[in-house]
Order: structure tokens, then sequence, then C-alpha cells
């Protein structure tokens, strides 16, 4: 990782120009979220993506999985720049990845996209068929105490929980997520796909009931909203994180600066919830860098794969909404 100067105007041009590089790329049909998503992921390790190299990993996938599968274009962008970035573009890798992804549907998964997502966190795993197994029976524990609110997208937190090194049962693990979703959603947290995120990571994070954390997570929430910077079901889990990195739960001059600067450009104000979610995000991996060792270890997943795989969960079920709606309006 190349040191990064938070400096809000330096970010937002190289947020700005990496967009350009993917959206030059000749990766077709990708939602402008998703494009945004992919800059953020190499502006916040203060990379320039190479768009020739982004290209030949989603051309990767397509060679690999043929025609007929249900990958479609904003997670097979998602997923390129989540390897490239990593330095795990390469054949053998996106090959894994899709055969962790026959893994989950042989444990019970269904084909969705979100699925893969749950793909690419099995590349760590050390047992990718036991954490497949252990994550659905996690799934199935999180569907009986939210059975309309848990779906498709919910496998990832799934694996997430699967993967802790921990005697806890399923029932145990779900108990404490459960005590999350409940005491955020009683702070007024809306009950959705990205409060489950949230309160999964925090069960990932502490593997017990921490109400400090609890109350860390809403002081910043608070916080935001004394500044007029709306909370979103986006921003959950990026605010769950942060409170965990960082000691304050006061906003530095830095944040709202970057929050200002994205405001004011004009190639940056067409969704102000998501350029707030990408802000925060930014400013919650460079607070990343201030970690203990003790709290680097007790991350099974790197904060940015973290954050991007909830913000591609959620921008990729916003891009089909979005889709689904055109079609509608068109027939």
């Amino acid at each position: 990782m190349s040191e990064i100067s938070f400096e809000s105007g330096k970010i937002v041009s190289g947020l700005l120009s990496n967009y350009q590089l993917v959206k030059t790329s000749g990766v077709m049909a990708v939602d402008k979220r998703i494009r945004f998503l992919i800059a953020q992921l190499f502006t916040s390790e203060n990379i320039e993506i190479n768009a020739e190299a982004f290209k030949e990993t989603v051309t990767l996938f397509k060679k690999q999985l043929g025609f007929f599968n249900t990958l479609d274009g904003n997670t097979r962008a998602s997923l390129a720049g989540l390897l490239q970035v990593n330095g795990q573009n390469d054949a053998e890798t996106v090959k894994r990845l899709i055969d962790h992804y026959e893994l989950l549907i042989e444990s019970g998964f269904k084909r969705t996209n979100f699925t893969y997502f749950g793909a690419y966190l099995l590349l760590r795993a050390d047992n990718p068929r036991r954490v497949a197994e252990r994550a659905k029976a996690i799934y199935v524990c999180l569907r009986k105490q939210h059975p309309f609110l848990t779906g498709a997208e919910d496998v990832t937190s799934a694996v997430l929980l699967a993967q802790l090194d921990t005697p806890l049962s399923p029932e145990k693990l779900t108990e404490i997520n459960e005590y999350y979703f409940t005491e955020f959603n009683r702070a007024g947290f809306r009950r959705s796909d990205s409060l489950q995120f949230l309160a999964a990571t925090s069960t990932l994070i502490f593997m017990e009931k921490d109400a400090e954390h609890v109350k860390k997570v809403i002081a910043l929430a608070e916080e935001l909203d004394r500044a007029s910077v709306k909370v979103r079901p986006i921003h959950y889990a990026t605010l769950g994180i942060l409170a965990y990195v960082r000691d304050s739960v006061e906003l530095d001059a830095s944040f709202f600066d970057l929050i200002e600067a994205m405001r004011e450009d004009a190639g940056l104000r067409w969704n102000r919830e998501f350029s707030t979610a990408m802000a925060l995000s930014l400013y919650t991996e460079d607070q990343a860098r201030n970690m203990t060792k003790e709290q680097v270890e007790s991350l099974m997943v790197s904060i940015h794969v973290l954050i991007a795989i909830e913000r591609a969960a959620a921008a990729s079920a916003a891009a089909a909404a979005s889709a689904a709606t055109a079609a509608s309006s068109g027939s």
C-alpha cells in the first residue's frame, strides 16, 4: 500500500482520474456507482488503475464462465476490481473464485450475483468447503430471525461469520448478531440489508455483545447529522468500521473538507448519498492506517474489502432496481 496524503483536492482528483480510466477501459454495461466503487478502491490505495489489466480480468471471468451464468456486468466488474487491487487478478485465482461459488451452491445457497461476493471471501479460507457449510448453517439462523429481510444479499454476512476462529455455534453467533441489529435499530438505523451487514461486521470484530461499540457508532451518526450529513443505509457498515478504527467519536476537519470538495466538484454532484459514502470510506481507510497491531490482527478481512463488498452489493442491488424500473417504464 502506498502512503496517501489525506488532502481533499488530491483525493478528489485521483478518484475522478481513476473513474475515467474505468469508464474508458472498454468494460461495458457497468453502472456509474460501480465504476466509482472500483475507482475508490484504487484511490484509497494511492494507485492509478491499470485499465488494460482491469479489462483483461473482466475477460477472464467471461472466458471461464461462458455465456450462460448469473454473473452480471456490475458484479463481474466489482470482483475484477477487488482482485486487481489486491494483486490477485490471475487466471488461477479467478478459477478458484468460480469453484468457491459452486461450493456455496452445493452448500445450499442460490445462484445469484451476491453469492459470487461470498465466493470472493472464501478465497482466504483454509478449508473453503467447511466454511461454506458453516455459512449455510449461519444463514439459516439469520433467516429464522428475519425471514422477510434476510435474502440473497446476506450470503456475504454468513460467509464472514463462518470464517471466525471461534467455538461459538451458529446459533450463538446469530444471537450476538441480533443484539447489534436490535440495538442499532432502536437508535434509528433502518431495518435493511445494510443494517444486517453492520450487525455482522460488529459481530465479526468483537465476537461478543459490546455496548460501547454501539454507543460509538450512534455518536458518529449523530455527529454527522449535526453537520447536516444525512446517514443512509449505504453508510451503515462504514460507520461501524470507523467506530472501531478511530478512538474519538468526533470527525476531524479532513473529513468535512473532503465532503465539501466532493459536493463542489461537478463530476461528483450527481448523487450526494453515494458521494458521502465514498468520502466516508476513503476517510475510514485513512484512519485505519493508525490501527494498533491488536486491531489489525483481530480483523479477519481488510478494511477496504469489508467496505467494498457491502458497497458493491448495495450498488448492484440499486443498479438492478434501476434497470427493472426502466424496463417497466419502457413497457
